[in-house]
């Protein structure tokens, strides 16, 4: 089985502190947008707050039916926490994590990523000066967890040192490029900025 998590529990400074995922995209909230491109490609999803308020409020607004739900209950440690209360939620051995602002998501990619990871604990893109794409990645459950468990116990605070802590398998995103041209998948919506240019530059879907 495979899942995919979506990191839902971020609010943005350049949103006006407003719940990101909920910030509307041709009349829909973003993370409908992103929850429609996972779930034709995994088993189950889950999706992670950072309160049961948040989850409660994305619940009623989206529906949301056959999806799990995480509270992030350790505070203070951004992606870190909410991968880990993800991981705990979900059967799955290998998980597919991203954010909630991607709403070009390549499947094509993302079917590249679950086949890769073989004996590793995670298939991580990479760019050529060295920028990981940690939110855009598949994932071992279990090592995962543990590996998150460790960064919270020794005060560990950035996504870089989770990774550190698995045996990756890096893709150099140029090989990418053979199933998104354009790496449109990397993208994403984190200001009023980005979504006027989304909305001028992409047709609606």
């Amino acid at each position: 089985m495979r899942a995919a998590i979506i990191l839902a529990g971020g609010t943005s400074s350049r949103f006006g502190f407003r719940d990101k995922s909920l910030i509307e995209l041709y009349e829909e909230p973003l993370l409908a947008h992103i929850l429609r491109k996972v779930k034709g490609i995994v088993d189950e999803v889950a999706l992670s707050f950072q309160s049961k308020e948040q989850a409660e409020r994305a619940v009623k607004i989206l529906g949301l039916r056959d999806t799990r739900i995480a509270i992030d209950n350790v505070k203070g440690y951004g992606p870190i926490a909410g991968i880990n209360a993800g991981m705990r939620v979900v059967k799955s051995d290998s998980v597919f994590l991203t954010g909630c602002d991607m709403p070009n998501l390549n499947s094509d990619v993302i079917e590249v990523l679950f086949g890769l990871i073989e004996d590793y604990d995670a298939v991580v893109p990479i760019w050529k000066n060295g920028d990981l794409e940690g939110l855009h990645s598949v994932y071992m459950r279990d090592a995962t967890l543990r590996a998150t468990e460790e960064c919270i116990r020794l005060g560990e605070r950035r996504l870089s040192d989770f990774i550190n802590r698995l045996n990756v398998r890096y893709i150099p995103v140029d090989e990418i490029r053979k199933f998104d041209p354009h790496l449109l998948t990397f993208s994403n919506i984190n200001s009023e900025e980005d979504l006027h240019s989304y909305l001028q530059t992409q047709p609606k879907k």
